[in-house]
């Protein structure tokens, strides 16, 4: 048996401009790094250290997994033993991903898609009313009313993008007697060979009559649609027979029947703006999207559109007759005129005429010379339609002018909340997830303690007591390192490098690991100093934990909270790179060599300067309703520059 080493062993460590460091460190500790810049911290803690724990662990794997990780350069030292498992948490930026946000890299987000996806209160999309369970002739009568004497498929949804291959599934489907299924959108005979991609997700739904729905067969229509409902579990799907496709879904479970529209049960996947169940369809669950922008394509408002206030479109007088009578219909349609100014329109007039109409029947009069004739149709928009030509063309010049009219975007469809209609309706504590995310940490820390205790029921309460106290925790993790005022919408592109670190650390609190060597770099770089006790209870409660914390600071608070110095110099570059002194605080300000010591013993101090600059009120960004703090300042005497003097 062999006993755990109590101390971290360095020897002739010469790593960047490390001068052959010998040094010995305590174990499950908080040591803390100082030293003027450049002076070889971050080389000994980054560089050696970390880059030393990390080579070994890779080295601990089998040769099949090192082949895919690559190695790692052994670093110029003589000798490290004592090494635990390292983990580095440095200054940098939350990443270029863009999907990434506060939620995510904490992980409180995936708490509260289960919670939402549990106990939310789901509500109609169009009517907003609560979503109720639907009855089986309330299924029947929509089948009916929707699908009159139309051939269609009842089916059954058992698989709903699931990963495999679905061999036994289909074999047990052919012993039940059942004949055909819809695979990933197209209709195959069971007792055929299916071979499934298991890497890819599929859809499975299985046939279970072909009917067409009348009063004659209504008993037949409601022997299908419950079994259809018992081997889903409370769901079907109808199927027009035809190219047309039209379809419906119903559920047992989850419907709205004042709106006569049914939707898929709620699953955490539902709430995710990363996954296809959850993310706006439009966007793609990024909140903003590449597209033409009104106001550049609208450089005149005071324009009518016939005049061409649409600069790409032009006026109609340059149009054909067959174009002219599209823009003719929707005008009439809607009930505005053509020739009204842009900025005089209604909001439901512009949106009309760029984002179109949807799915609603326009009827457009066609006037040849001979007759008038009528058609119907829908209308995509204008914007839609320059998208595509966007997307279609192969002209390089002609799509550099149409970018010249576009630019990143807020999406118009979720208004930049990334989810999709259904996951936007579903309601907790009377608040949507989206809301709950947009409250700062510690606003949401007291809305969740709140909501738990008054607007959740018995049964309610026990279902959301495990995911509650994981975000609760979570929550106070972001509260202790000073991170109170995110929210957790907050894109991590958007943090500062101490903002992510200070996360970093908050999750690896959140893991529980013990025995671990964490190796920091000034996570107190853009703290408020009233928030430095908040990160040092953090990294203290991650050194009772069992843990080695090691930080690269400069830092004077943490410098003395800390169980261990190590101060290097004794200055920068080829002049550091030496140990000056080690050991407690004492030690530290006892050495005469230590820059450091001496500014902490009280020997040193950077002067405060007497006069300062006078404020300038016109370049002072401060709103005029702020007052301006009635301190004395002394006024600084503007210097004389002084005359050349002529030469000859």
């Amino acid at each position: 048996m062999t006993l755990e080493a109590k101390e971290i062993v360095v020897k002739g460590a010469r790593e960047h401009n490390l001068q052959g460091v010998d040094l010995t460190l305590p174990k499950n500790k908080l040591i803390c790094f100082s030293g003027v810049s450049g002076s070889g911290k971050s080389s000994l803690a980054f560089d050696t250290l970390y880059a030393e724990g990390q080579r070994r662990y890779i080295e601990s794997l089998s040769s099949y997994a090192r082949q895919f990780m690559g190695q790692l350069a052994k670093p110029n030292c003589d000798h490290v033993s004592g090494l635990s498992p390292s983990i580095s948490i440095e200054q940098k930026t939350g990443g270029a991903n863009p999907r990434s946000t506060v939620g995510t890299i904490t992980e409180i987000h995936d708490y509260l898609r289960v919670l939402f996806a549990r106990i939310g209160k789901g509500h109609c999309t169009k009517c907003d009313r609560p979503i109720e369970a639907q009855s089986r002739e309330q299924m029947i009568a929509s089948i009916l009313n929707s699908f009159a004497d139309q051939k269609i498929l009842v089916l059954a949804p058992v698989v709903r993008n699931q990963k495999g291959e679905f061999r036994d599934f289909f074999d047990d489907l052919v012993r039940r007697g059942y004949i055909r299924a819809r695979v990933d959108g197209e209709i195959v005979r069971l007792a055929d060979s299916i071979k499934l991609d298991r890497q890819m997700r599929h859809h499975i739904e299985v046939v279970i009559d072909r009917i067409s729905p009348t009063k004659n067969d209504r008993l037949r229509l409601a022997d299908a649609v419950q079994q259809a409902l018992q081997l889903s579990d409370g769901s079907l799907l109808i199927l027009a027979d035809d190219d047309a496709g039209k379809s419906m879904i119903l559920s047992a479970k989850y419907a709205c029947p004042h709106c006569l529209i049914s939707f898929e049960p709620p699953s955490p996947q539902l709430f995710s703006f990363n996954s296809p169940l959850g993310m706006c369809p439009s966007c793609d669950g990024l909140g903003e999207k590449y597209t033409f922008d009104p106001d550049l394509l609208i450089p005149n408002p005071s324009l009518s559109f016939r005049d061409g206030a649409i600069e790409l479109i032009g006026s109609m007088k340059e149009m054909g007759r067959w174009r002219r009578h599209i823009f003719e219909g929707i005008a009439q349609e809607v009930g505005f005129s053509l020739d009204t100014p842009w900025n005089k329109l209604a909001a439901a007039a512009k949106s009309a005429l760029l984002h179109g109409m949807g799915d609603r029947h326009i009827t457009f009069t066609w006037r040849s010379r001979s007759k008038v004739q009528l058609h119907g149709g829908t209308w995509d928009g204008i914007i839609p339609q320059l998208n595509s030509r966007h997307r279609k063309t192969g002209n390089s010049m002609q799509r550099k002018m149409l970018e010249k009219y576009m630019r990143v975007i807020r999406c118009g469809e979720c208004a930049g909340q990334r989810l999709n209609a259904q996951a936007r309706h579903v309601r907790l504590g009377g608040k949507t997830l989206l809301e709950w995310e947009a409250m700062p940490v510690d606003e949401l820390h007291r809305f969740v303690e709140e909501t738990l205790e008054s607007n959740f029921s018995a049964v309610e309460r026990f279902i959301a007591v495990e995911p509650v106290k994981e975000i609760k925790a979570r929550l106070g993790f972001l509260l202790n390192v000073g991170l109170q005022y995110l929210s957790l919408d907050r894109r991590a592109n958007t943090l500062s490098g101490g903002e992510a670190q200070r996360i970093r650390l908050a999750s690896q609190i959140g893991s529980g690991l013990v025995g671990v060597l964490y190796v920091l770099d000034e996570p107190s770089i853009g703290l408020h100093p009233r928030d430095n006790h908040r990160l040092l209870g953090t990294l203290e409660h991650l050194r009772d934990q069992g843990n080695t914390v090691l930080v690269v600071e400069h830092d004077e608070d943490t410098m003395r909270a800390a169980d261990y110095l190590v101060d290097f110099g004794p200055g920068p570059g080829v002049r550091g790179g030496k140990v000056v002194a080690e050991g407690t605080l004492a030690h530290l300000i006892q050495e005469p060599d230590s820059i450091t010591g001496q500014y902490l013993a009280g020997r040193k101090s950077i002067a405060v300067p007497s006069k300062r600059r006078p404020i300038d009120l016109a370049t002072l960004p401060i709103e005029s309703h702020t007052p301006i703090p009635s301190f004395p300042i002394a006024q600084a005497s503007k210097p004389k520059r002084p005359r050349a003097k002529k030469t000859t």
